[in-house]
């Protein structure tokens, strides 16, 4: 018994373990060590060019902040996201991140972030080839350097500017502005950013034929990459010396440095698998040592236990029968419900039928009581107002509140005085149809507050109506509204 409980545990437990593998592609590290945060590991992977990794680190840690409403933490997480969609040649989601950190360092007034968030725009403007934008972006994000006295990110802004004209085909103003960022980077020994001059101001030399001056800024890119053991730069500035030589006709240099360029991309390469994969092993091993004191501590628990086990058991199955009989008795109760319902809707039934044959009773003998004194030629028209009077009340009962209801009411007005509307019409006023409805009910002798209550409107707009109405009579022929209805009923 024993033993069998052991697989079942241990076949749950590794079920447990895959699918919490497939969840992502890499698990994130323990970050409550002090010094170590999300945003560090992915500023760490951003560094050795492993941008899916920094993605996923910078996702992470921004999902943290924003749940913890972390405003300041969440413009920054947001610039970093844009710069690694940018590398991950994502723009759409590169600018959308940047919109969203420039918004939130507009409101925090955070005007460096505010500063990057413009460089960063114009570069993805600048590629999509939308120079006017880019300039602008970028000159303000001059602008807020110089006045924050950031000379770092002038020298990226100043960098930036030159790219756009480079770009856009500027060699002259691109190669200034280049300049202007070397010389940022050197008053204050940015060297990272000397690299990145230097290596630009070497192509920009070489698409202007100045063979010497875009060797001599190649090399010294690529002499201070080597002392700043960046594996990118020193990448890239092979690559561009192997494109130097290639536009200048040296195609055995060519083939050199961009053989040297292939071998620090497979270093850089080989070095983000070997931190992949150690990390992995870590992981693993700790999963491991973690499994094995689960599997001790629940064999333990499982041993100590185990009429719990029996009693639960139990309990499920008198659960299960407790379940069928309530379900049984569930079923009797609802056919009772059932017939009980039947038989009052029946009853209900023969009462409708009960009163429907009382009605057709009341009306056949009232019925032959006309026709009795229909019969006598004397009672013949005090019959006829007493339908018509009765005509009457019905049509009073009726709402004028849409047109069909109007049609309704004016069929039944128009069989009990046939004549009206035709002297309505004989009469050559132009009446709008409001007016008409006013004029009918007046006829049926109804004040303002009736007549508002069957057409659904107010007695004020009944007043208002009149009063239009009484301004387009003849005023030689009639006085008031009353004494154009005399003369429409007789």
């Amino acid at each position: 018994m024993r033993f069998y409980v052991r697989i079942i545990l241990f076949l749950m437990l590794f079920f447990i373990s895959c699918k919490t593998d497939t969840n992502e592609n890499i698990d994130l590290p323990d970050t409550t060590t002090p010094g170590i945060s999300l945003t560090d590991l992915g500023n760490e992977q951003w560094r050795m060019g492993n941008y899916q990794e920094a993605l996923k680190y910078f996702t992470e840690a921004y999902k943290q902040v924003k749940q913890n409403g972390d405003e300041e933490q969440m413009a920054t997480l947001l610039n970093n996201l844009g710069l690694v969609h940018w590398r991950l040649e994502d723009n759409d989601a590169a600018m959308e991140c940047y919109n969203e950190a420039a918004q939130l360092a507009e409101k925090l007034k955070l005007p460096r972030l505010l500063g990057l968030t413009y460089t960063n725009r114009a570069l993805i403007l600048k590629e999509k080839r939308k120079f006017d934008q880019a300039f602008e972006f970028n000159n303000k994000a001059i602008a807020i350097s110089i006045e924050l006295k950031e000379p770092r990110d002038l020298a990226i802004a100043y960098n930036n500017q030159g790219q756009i004209y480079r770009y856009n085909d500027q060699l002259d103003p691109a190669l200034k502005y280049y300049k202007l960022s070397l010389d940022e980077c050197l008053q204050n020994e940015y060297r990272e950013g000397m690299a990145t001059a230097y290596q630009n101001l070497s192509t920009v030399y070489a698409l202007k034929g100045d063979k010497e001056q875009a060797f001599y800024n190649a090399r010294k890119g690529l002499a201070i990459s080597l002392k700043l053991n960046s594996k990118v730069r020193t990448s890239e500035a092979y690559y561009e010396l192997s494109r130097n030589h290639e536009r200048f006709n040296r195609p055995d240099s060519a083939l050199y440095y961009l053989k040297k360029h292939y071998e620090w991309e497979s270093e850089i390469l080989e070095s983000n698998q070997k931190e992949i994969l150690s990390r992995y092993q870590a992981g693993m091993g700790v999963k491991v040592k973690n499994l094995r004191i689960e599997n001790l501590q629940h064999e333990r628990a499982i041993a100590a236990n185990r009429l719990w086990f029996i009693g639960i058991g139990i309990f499920i199955v008198l659960l299960f029968v407790a379940f069928f009989i309530y379900r049984y008795l569930y079923k009797l109760k609802f056919k009772r419900q059932q017939l009980e319902k039947d038989l009052y809707n029946t009853q209900k039934i023969i009462e409708v039928k009960e009163v429907e044959l009382k009605t057709y009773i009341l009306d056949l003998s009232k019925k032959n009581s006309i026709i009795n004194r229909l019969q006598d030629e004397n009672s013949k028209e005090v019959i006829r107002e007493e339908a018509t009077e009765e005509e009457v009340a019905r049509l009073l009962e009726q709402k004028i509140l849409t047109d069909e209801d109007w049609e309704k009411f004016k069929v039944r007005f128009n069989s009990i005085y046939p004549d009206f509307f035709s002297r309505i019409k004989d009469s050559k006023i132009n009446l709008t149809e409001a007016e008409i409805r006013i004029m009918v009910l007046m006829r049926l002798e109804l004040n303002g507050k009736d007549m508002a209550n069957i057409l659904g409107i107010s007695p004020q707009s009944v007043r208002v109506c009149k009063m239009r109405l009484k301004k387009k009579l003849p005023k030689e022929c009639y006085e008031s509204v009353e004494e154009f209805l005399q003369y429409l009923i007789n």
